[in-house]
C-alpha cells in the first residue's frame, strides 16, 4: 500500500488509483474483501490529496486552501468511496469502517475543490449527515471539532462567490454551541479558532450587516469566557476583526464605532493587565483608515489623533505600532480636505515620519506614497497667487527631499510636479524652467506615462511641448522614456492616443 502515496511519476499514479478505485466500487455489495475494506479509506486519503498536482505545487497552493484543478473530480472519487464502504457496511460486511477521519477527508476535499459555495454547501451536507449518523449510534463517525472547522473555512473560502457564506458559517458555529451545550456532541464544544474564522468571514463580506453581526459574535464570545469557558476567549485579532468589519461600514458611525471599539481594547489591557489585547498596528490602522475615508469634516483631525497614540504607545510601551502606512493615509486624509493649508498640515505629518525613522522607528520609513500625498496637496492648491507660489516651494522641496531618501519618483510624482507647474506657477520663465527640468527626469527615468503627458500638455506652452518631444507623438514614445512605467498604464496611454493630441 506504500504505492498510494509514492513518489512514482504522476500518470502513473493516477492510473493505478483509477482502477484500483474502480475495482472497489464496481463489486457488489458485500463481496469486499477484510483486504480491500482496508485500502478503501487508504485510497480516499490518497485521492484527498489532489494527485493529479506536484508535490512541490501542493506546497504552493495550500497556503490558498484550495487546489489549482481537479479538486472536484478528487472529490467525487471520494465521494464514490465513500459510498461504497456505506453501502457494504450496510449489507452487513463489518470489516467496512467509514470512520470519522475518513468523513473529514471527503469534506476537506470538497472545501479545497475550489467550487466554492458549492463545495461548502456539499461539506456542510456530509457533517449534517455524520452528526445524523452519530445520533442513531454510529459512533465511528461522530464528528469533531475538525469536522466542523473544515465546514466553517469552507464557507469562509466561499465568500467571494456566495452572498450567505457568513451567515452560513455563523450557523454552523451556532450548531457547535447547541450540540454541545444540549450534550448531544460532546466533541463539538467550539474553540478560538472556530470564532476567529466566522469573525474573519464578516469582517471581509460586504453585507451592511456586517459589523453588527460580528459585534454580536464577540459578545457571544465574551459570555462564553465569563461563564468559565477554557476553550475560548476574546483576543486581539478577534478584536481587530471587529474593527475590519467597521472599517468596511459605509453607516455613518462606522470610524467612531472603531475608535470606540480602540478604546475599548487599551481599557482592557489596563484593567486586566493584559498585554495581548493592546491594540497593534493592524488596530490602529485600521481605525486610522476608516477615519481616512468617512468623509466627515474634521476626519483627517481624529485620523491624526489616532496616530499620535500610535506613536505614544511605542514611544512608552516599546510594542512596535507604527508603520509607513498610517503616515499615509493621515498625510493623504489632510490632502483632501478643502483647506488651503491641507498641503503644509500634510507635510507636518511627513515631517514626524522622517524624523521617527531617523530616531530608530524603522518601520516608518516613508516611501513613495508618503511623499506624494504632499505632492498632490500642494498641486490641487486654490487660493492667491503667493500661496500658490509657496505651496510649490513646499512641493519642489518635499520632491528633493524623496530623491535624496532614496524613494525612488514614479510616473505618478512626476505627473504630480508637472501639474504643480501647471496650476501653481504664472506663465513665464520659472514655469518653463521647472516644466523641461521634471518631463527630462521623468524621461531619463524611464517614467513618462499617461499622467506625465496630460501634465506636460497643461503645463507647457505650445512652442515648449513641441521642443521637449522632439518631433514624438504620445503613440510613438522612445521605449527608455517609458521603460518604469506599469504595464496597464502604458494600455491607457495607448487607447487615449487613438487620436494623438499635438500642440501647435
Amino acid at each position: 500500500m506504500g504505492y498510494i502515496t509514492s513518489g512514482l511519476p504522476g500518470h502513473t499514479h493516477r492510473a493505478w488509483l483509477k482502477q484500483e478505485s474502480f475495482d472497489i466500487c464496481e463489486l457488489p455489495a458485500g463481496d469486499l474483501t477484510p483486504e480491500m475494506c482496508t485500502k478503501a479509506p487508504q485510497l480516499l486519503s490518497a485521492w484527498a490529496q489532489n494527485p493529479y498536482i506536484s508535490h512541490a505545487e501542493q506546497q504552493q497552493h495550500n497556503a490558498q486552501g484550495i487546489f489549482p484543478h481537479h479538486g472536484k473530480e478528487c472529490a467525487l472519487e471520494c465521494e464514490r468511496l465513500l459510498k461504497r464502504l456505506v453501502d457494504e457496511r450496510m449489507a452487513g460486511n463489518l470489516n467496512a469502517v467509514a470512520t470519522t477521519a475518513v468523513y473529514n477527508s471527503l469534506m476537506n476535499i470538497w472545501g479545497r475543490s475550489g467550487e466554492r459555495g458549492a463545495a461548502a454547501q456539499r461539506a456542510e451536507e456530509i457533517l449534517v449527515s455524520m452528526q445524523d449518523a452519530y445520533t442513531a449510534g454510529e459512533t465511528e463517525v461522530q464528528p469533531n471539532i475538525d469536522s466542523f472547522k473544515i465546514v466553517i473555512n469552507a464557507w469562509s473560502k466561499a465568500g467571494d462567490n456566495e452572498k450567505d457564506a457568513a451567515h452560513r458559517a455563523q450557523l454552523v458555529l451556532e450548531w457547535m454551541m447547541q450540540l454541545h451545550k444540549s450534550g448531544e456532541n460532546d466533541l463539538a464544544q467550539p474553540d478560538q479558532e472556530c470564532f476567529d474564522t466566522v469573525l474573519h468571514g464578516w469582517a471581509v463580506s460586504h453585507h451592511a450587516d456586517a459589523p453588527q453581526k460580528a459585534e454580536d459574535l464577540m459578545t457571544m464570545l465574551d459570555i462564553l469566557y465569563l461563564e468559565g469557558s477554557t476553550t475560548v476567549k476574546p483576543t486581539r485579532m478577534s478584536f481587530n476583526q471587529l474593527l475590519t468589519a467597521w472599517s468596511k461600514s459605509t453607516e455613518p458611525q462606522a470610524a467612531q464605532r472603531a475608535e470606540d471599539i480602540l478604546y475599548h481594547m487599551k481599557h482592557v489591557s489596563i484593567l486586566d493587565g493584559n498585554a495581548d489585547m493592546k491594540p497593534n498596528t493592524v488596530s490602529y490602522n485600521t481605525v486610522i483608515s476608516a477615519w481616512g475615508k468617512s468623509g466627515e469634516l474634521d476626519s483627517a483631525r481624529r485620523a491624526n489623533n489616532i496616530l499620535k497614540q500610535a506613536i505614544d504607545q511605542e514611544e512608552n510601551d516599546g510594542m512596535e505600532c507604527i508603520d509607513a502606512l498610517m503616515f499615509n493615509i493621515v498625510a493623504d486624509a489632510y490632502a483632501k480636505t478643502s483647506s488651503n493649508k491641507a498641503h503644509l498640515k500634510s507635510r507636518a505629518v511627513l515631517n514626524r515620519q522622517i524624523s521617527l525613522y531617523a530616531s530608530g522607528h524603522k518601520r516608518c520609513k516613508p516611501d513613495v506614497y508618503s511623499f506624494s500625498s504632499v505632492l498632490g496637496s500642494c498641486a490641487s492648491l486654490t487660493g492667491s497667487r503667493k500661496e500658490r507660489l509657496q505651496a510649490f516651494d513646499v512641493a519642489r522641496r518635499t520632491f528633493g527631499d524623496m530623491r535624496e531618501s532614496g524613494a525612488d519618483p514614479n510616473h505618478v510624482t512626476y505627473g504630480t510636479m508637472l501639474k504643480a507647474c501647471a496650476r501653481l506657477l504664472p506663465d513665464g520663465k520659472e514655469r518653463r524652467t521647472y516644466t523641461r527640468e521634471y518631463f527630462r527626469m521623468a524621461c531619463q527615468n524611464g517614467c513618462v506615462g499617461d499622467m506625465v503627458m496630460r501634465r506636460l500638455h497643461d503645463a507647457a506652452s505650445p512652442d515648449q511641448y513641441n521642443g521637449l518631444m522632439q518631433g514624438l507623438t504620445r503613440s510613438n514614445l522612445p521605449a527608455e522614456w517609458t521603460s518604469a512605467v506599469p504595464v496597464n498604464d502604458k494600455k491607457k496611454r495607448r487607447r487615449s492616443n487613438a487620436k494623438p493630441v499635438k500642440r501647435k
